[in-house]
């Protein structure tokens, strides 16, 4: 199976609302691996892999459910981590 990993930098009204909670919530029922944080600039990292359509369905659910607070976000595609399990809230 092909793993992608990408991390997504999501700007805009991001801390303060839920949002890490609700990636967490938005990954169930799917095969992620990863993390989602905040940032000190107020911005929030989201890194995930798994396979392409798990991670493109984990952003289309974080964009539809955090539309209004999300401004911009920025992707980069970077090579998968091996042996990551779990998708967590780092702090």
């Amino acid at each position: 199976m092909a793993v992608v990993r990408k991390i997504f930098r999501f700007r805009g009204d991001v801390q303060g609302v839920g949002f890490r909670v609700n990636a967490i919530q938005q990954a169930k029922g799917l095969a992620i691996a990863g993390f989602v944080r905040n940032e000190p600039d107020g911005d929030v990292t989201m890194d995930v892999q798994g396979s392409p359509a798990d991670v493109k369905e984990l952003e289309k659910r974080v964009a539809s459910s955090m539309e209004h607070k999300i401004n911009e976000t920025l992707v980069d595609v970077r090579d998968p981590l091996p042996d990551r399990t779990g998708f967590k809230i780092r702090h």
